[in-house]
């Protein structure tokens, strides 16, 4: 099951966004079964969470995106788990991943090892194959 990351839901949510476009085919592909098996780790909400927060979103901002997320027909979910926090460790060490992107390459790597995402990093880490948005609507 490919795993969604955080660029895609905030461009998805930002209307002046250059992947606002993009976001809004995939999340629609998904939604229409056009897109199958995909799914957005629990990482990336948290994450997504804290960006809002820090801008000064409210919590019912926040609370609210997030289950208009949970609510898009066929959008799965990659619970966080021990086994993720300790797999993002060692991409961290191996790859220099940032703290958010170890937690969503482990998400990736412990179901379909896929990855969409516009972050070129992931494609540094050998284990995970990384597809860029852009190039799923043109499928």
């Amino acid at each position: 099951m490919p795993v969604i990351e955080l660029d895609i839901l905030i461009a998805f949510v930002n209307r002046i966004d250059k992947l606002h476009s993009t976001a809004s085919r995939i999340f629609d592909s998904i939604a229409s079964g056009r897109l199958s098996n995909i799914a957005v780790p629990t990482s990336a909400y948290v994450e997504y969470e804290l960006v809002l927060r820090s801008r000064g979103y409210s919590e019912d901002t926040v609370s609210s995106d997030i289950h208009a997320f949970r609510s898009i027909r066929n959008l799965g979910e990659v619970p966080l788990t021990s086994r993720i926090i300790v797999e993002a460790s060692k991409l961290r060490v191996r790859y220099g991943l940032t703290y958010f992107d170890s937690l969503h390459a482990a998400s990736a790597l412990n179901h379909d090892k896929t990855i969409i995402s516009t972050d070129k990093i992931y494609r540094e880490v050998k284990e995970l194959r990384a597809i860029d948005p852009r190039e799923l609507v043109d499928m």
